[in-house]
């Protein structure tokens, strides 16, 4: 019985790796043809299925961890209005068409991808380190790297737009303060769990990003 359940978790995690590399891999291919608006159009779609197969590979996720999820959606969500309605967090910026839907000038995805980014990190640094104010730190970082890659590119696949089209280095330092805070609310919460599918979560998503920057910039 137990290597069935073993294998039965396995089959789980292979499908949910094979879905998030077939997606991501159109998605490159997409971007460099003429059918590349379509595929920005659908980016949402993929985000969210990218977020349901982290949070379906969390071993015993419970109510506090899926609360814990939502609190920092809403949180980031927040932050980001903020950001864009005083442009005193990250700098002065603007979202573009390819995130879907907005509310008060932020798309919906944004909250949730802060929410993915942070407990996939936080899952992560739970599994390997062993002291709290360590697995904080590094666990802000993750979300910052893939932040640095995007703003490479995000003018050309219409995702926002900063003023006078210069990243400050506000938006990084206002990056990792936020990760740094939301990493503090998760990690206590998915101590005791795990989640085989944080790393290729990030990993996919940072080699995703790396090679738009080759092929674009």
């Amino acid at each position: 019985m137990p290597y069935f359940i073993s294998s039965k978790a396995d089959h789980k995690l292979t499908v949910s790796v094979t879905i998030l590399l077939l997606f991501h891999f159109c998605g490159l291919i997409g971007f460099h043809t003429m059918y590349r608006d379509w595929f920005l159009s659908n980016t949402p779609l993929n985000l969210v299925l990218a977020t349901l197969l982290l949070l379906l590979n969390h071993k015993e996720l419970n109510l506090k961890m899926l609360l814990a999820f939502a609190g920092v959606f809403v949180a980031g969500f927040a932050v980001e209005v903020v950001g864009i309605k005083t442009g005193t967090v990250f700098g002065s910026y603007s979202y573009g068409d390819a995130f879907g839907t907005k509310f008060l000038g932020v798309p919906f995805v944004i909250g949730m991808n802060w929410a993915a980014l942070c407990f996939a990190a936080a899952t992560l640094v739970n599994q390997y380190f062993k002291f709290f104010w360590l697995k904080a730190f590094l666990a802000a970082a993750a979300p910052v790297s893939i932040d640095f890659l995007i703003e490479q590119v995000c003018e050309t696949f219409d995702f926002w737009y900063w003023q006078n089209s210069q990243v400050p280095f506000q938006n990084f330092i206002s990056w990792y303060v936020c990760s740094f805070l939301f990493a503090l609310m998760l990690i206590p919460v998915l101590r005791s769990s795990k989640n085989p599918f944080a790393p290729y979560f990030l990993l996919v998503q940072f080699i995703f990003f790396l090679i738009l920057n080759i092929t674009h910039t």
